[in-house]
């Protein structure tokens, strides 16, 4: 729900502001975040028959919401699911075939983390083309109405 919260509030900003000088670059930054928890969904759920997205491929802007409230609702329908257990070891292999295992808490921490570190760029492009970025720290998501529901 964070993460979505957040790609909500720089989306709406972009939006708002568009166009800005580093506007393609925040643009591909969500993306990638949304790309990265695909990517890493599908080696938790072994859907080796579902073809990765590229992790840099871009979305349209108005795309990028709907792609991670998809992306965000996936993670939501397994970690919801009563029979996971989220200290079960997953095997996978990563994008240069070197075959690696975690558990699957440690993926899901992982992806706050990668998310929140692009997030702080994406911040850094707003700023230098002028535009003051949105309170995005976890607490203020916490703080706010979005963490206590639904976000359909």
């Amino acid at each position: 729900m964070f993460d979505l919260w957040c790609t909500r509030k720089l989306t709406s900003l972009i939006m708002s502001n568009s166009p800005f000088p580093q506007e393609t670059a925040a643009l591909a930054f969500l993306s990638h975040i949304i790309n990265a928890q695909k990517i890493w969904f599908n080696r938790v759920v072994l859907l080796t028959e579902k073809a990765d997205p590229d992790i840099w491929e871009e979305y349209e802007t108005n795309e990028i919401k709907q792609e991670a409230k998809n992306s965000v609702q996936s993670w939501l329908d397994l970690i919801g699911d009563h029979e996971v257990d989220l200290n079960s070891t997953i095997y996978y292999t990563n994008s240069q075939g070197v075959s690696f295992n975690n558990t699957l808490w440690q993926i899901c921490n992982h992806l706050i983390i990668h998310g929140q570190h692009h997030r702080a760029q994406i911040s850094l492009f707003l700023r230098n083309s002028d535009i003051n970025p949105p309170a995005i720290d976890y607490i203020h998501f916490a703080r706010s109405e979005f963490s206590n529901k639904n976000f359909n």
